[in-house]
């Protein structure tokens, strides 16, 4: 019930197209700034890209940069990736079952002795050059998930003293944020922020301390 990949500037630009700007069914939450509320209509008059156009901070033109279609889309805050996923009909995964889906409480991970998060090492992105395609490194995890230790840190739903919770770290973490918690601003819209989405077909039964 979790994307296998990463949400790709291809699929973030459906979003773009169809409006998902300008329409307000999609952003479902309160917006703070420095402590402060914020009305929609400011929030997003903040969500454009290097050129004014709405989109993610990353982009330009209204557009993702030429032969990253396949890449993950980032450059997003929170409440971009939340309203996406409203669009997409999903919503963000709670930290914890994105750490389920990564397989922390698998025995492989769990025990050093047969090779812990070192297994995984050759397929993740923490080489700080950038993010790569969603997929191109073949390591998926024990659920068949994809690109959950670098290439984009990704958004979760859970709030954080911080603002909200991320997960995964991006291309140019340290190693170890493959599986440390980290928060930023709901309204932070760093060029290393992505998400995926999760389907939970009974939403009432997840339980609340995840």
């Amino acid at each position: 019930f979790i994307d296998k990949f990463e949400v790709t500037n291809k699929r973030y630009r459906e979003f773009v197209n169809a409006g998902g700007y300008r329409d307000r069914k999609y952003w479902k939450h309160e917006f703070i700034h420095d402590g402060k509320k914020v009305s929609w209509d400011e929030a997003v008059k903040t969500f454009v890209d290097q050129t004014g156009q709405p989109g993610p901070s990353t982009w330009l033109a209204g557009d993702y940069p030429e032969g990253q279609a396949d890449y993950p889309v980032s450059g997003v805050c929170w409440h971009e990736a939340a309203a996406f996923a409203e669009f997409a009909g999903k919503t963000l995964p709670t930290g914890d079952h994105w750490g389920l889906a990564r397989g922390e409480n698998t025995t492989l991970i769990q025990w050093p002795q047969l090779g812990g998060y070192a297994v995984f090492a050759p397929f993740d992105n923490f080489r700080g050059k950038g993010p790569l395609p969603v997929g191109s490194l073949d390591g998926p995890s024990s659920y068949g998930v994809f690109d959950m230790a670098g290439n984009v840190r990704e958004w979760c739903s859970n709030e954080a003293p911080g603002g909200r919770l991320l997960r995964g770290g991006a291309w140019d973490d340290n190693t170890y944020m493959a599986w440390t918690l980290s928060q930023a601003s709901a309204m932070d819209r760093s060029a290393n922020n992505g998400f995926r989405c999760a389907l939970y077909p009974d939403s009432g039964a997840i339980p609340p301390a995840a």
